[in-house]
């Protein structure tokens, strides 16, 4: 994780862009570009790894998501992509179709003020 505290100050939420609409009309795919590793691992050091993970208490099914988010910071992606599959079947789609932001996200303790981290991109990245 960064040296820097105040990470997420430094490094506003970022999510991916969409496909232009031309594209989007003629393919039938995700309509998000995905991150990139630098991307990835930016928006992951954003999580400020609470001692009390509000994100991971709202998820469903209790996704290890400051570990995960750590080690995506890290580069450790298939480390990230096993601990995922430890709490969940099927990560890949949840990144894709579960509505983060009314669960991990809506209740990440940066949301308010500073823009919640992209969990559910971090997941669809490492998935």
């Amino acid at each position: 994780m960064s040296q820097n505290v105040y990470q997420f100050i430094d490094l506003q939420r970022v999510d991916p862009p969409k496909k232009p609409l031309k594209i989007r009309k003629i393919e039938f795919v995700e309509i998000y570009e995905p991150f990139s590793e630098g991307q990835a691992k930016a928006q992951a050091d954003r999580c400020l790894s609470c001692g009390n993970p509000y994100c991971e208490w709202k998820c469903p099914v209790h996704n290890y998501i400051p570990n995960w988010l750590k080690l995506a910071n890290e580069g450790r992606i298939f480390e990230a992509a096993e601990l995922s599959h430890q709490t969940n079947t099927l990560p890949e789609v949840c990144g894709r179709v579960c509505p983060q932001d009314r669960l991990c996200e809506g209740s990440c303790t940066l949301h308010d003020e500073f823009g919640a981290v992209t969990i559910g991109n971090i997941e669809r990245y490492i998935n």
